[in-house]
């Protein structure tokens, strides 16, 4: 059964009952009447299935600044079966299976692999500027990145190499990662356990889900590859679905959170490239933030044109890369 049998297998459920119907508005109507509380969690969670069919009037719109924004949907007098009701929320193996079959279609050639993002940082009380990161990778290793002069590019010092698993690995290496699920996760936990398997449980399963998660946001894996990380993440149970949410630049796509060991990641997905749009994290404990930051994703794309190539610049500081 491929992936698209077995999502609309998943779909094709039958709607709750009537009693069910009832308990879910009568649970949301007592949620309405109580103060709301202040969550731990960075961007605020989402209703339960049936209480959203049984409501089917709002669906909470979760955006990365952790404001819930609310969108009408239908009648709160319409009942599950009309068409005007709110559509159950799919669930993270849903969203994930089929954004492997949209990666195993997607064209992984090109000379250079063209990456341009925005990251923002809070640590402590210290807020960051916001830093914004290009560069364009040749498959041998050979980068270069935006100069001070507009649209023109210089070539960077040294072999780019990218970072998965806690290691540095080169696009060769990246060509040759395990294509089958478990396998690829395999592969990543060797990396925490080095080699000897004893590595706790639990921060195993959030080194593997993050790393996937990093290897599909940042590096040029091939298709197989790209389809191969996201059925793994499909398998691990800390991945949650958290409905729709929007990146800095107001794009929409399939939220998934993954939270475990005082770490809260969201990472948004677009459904129609299966492209990482841009991702959140919180790190902290018993309500307080050590760590926090957001990541957007402009461009992440394979490409045959650099951008006019000009000296690199003398610098008295650290050089740009």
């Amino acid at each position: 059964m491929n992936e698209l049998e077995m999502i609309s297998k998943m779909l094709h459920k039958p709607d709750p009952s009537d009693t069910v119907v009832r308990e879910g508005r009568r649970r949301l109507q007592d949620a309405q009447a109580q103060p709301r509380r202040r969550s731990f969690v960075w961007l605020a969670g989402g209703m339960g299935l049936t209480t959203a069919a049984a409501a089917a009037a709002v669906a909470v719109v979760v955006t990365t600044s952790g404001t819930p924004v609310a969108v009408t949907t239908g009648s709160p007098n319409k009942t599950p079966h009309s068409a005007s009701a709110v559509p159950a929320q799919l669930s993270s193996t849903q969203i994930l299976l089929a954004a492997a079959s949209t990666a195993q279609n997607r064209s992984g050639s090109g000379t250079y692999w063209h990456v341009k993002a925005d990251h923002s940082v809070r640590a402590g009380k210290k807020t960051l500027p916001t830093k914004s990161t290009e560069s364009w990778i040749r498959r041998d290793g050979q980068a270069w990145v935006p100069s001070d002069e507009g649209d023109t590019v210089y070539k960077a010092k040294g072999s780019k190499t990218f970072s998965l698993a806690d290691s540095h690995v080169s696009f060769s290496q990246i060509e040759q990662l395990p294509t089958d699920p478990e396998a690829l996760k395999a592969w990543i936990a060797d990396k925490v356990d080095n080699g000897d398997g004893d590595a706790d449980p639990a921060a195993r399963e959030w080194f593997v889900a993050n790393s996937l998660v990093n290897l599909l946001g940042d590096l040029p894996a091939p298709p197989e590859v790209r389809a191969a990380a996201f059925r793994a993440l499909a398998t691990i149970p800390i991945v949650k679905s958290i409905g729709t949410m929007k990146d800095g630049l107001g794009r929409a796509g399939d939220g998934l959170e993954i939270s475990d060991l005082g770490v809260d990641l969201k990472v948004i997905i677009d459904p129609e490239t299966s492209l990482v749009l841009g991702s959140s994290y919180r790190s902290g404990k018993d309500g307080e933030i050590y760590k926090e930051g957001t990541t957007t994703v402009r461009v992440s794309e394979w490409t045959n044109t650099l951008p006019p190539v000009v000296p690199e610049p003398e610098r008295t500081g650290p050089a740009r890369g």
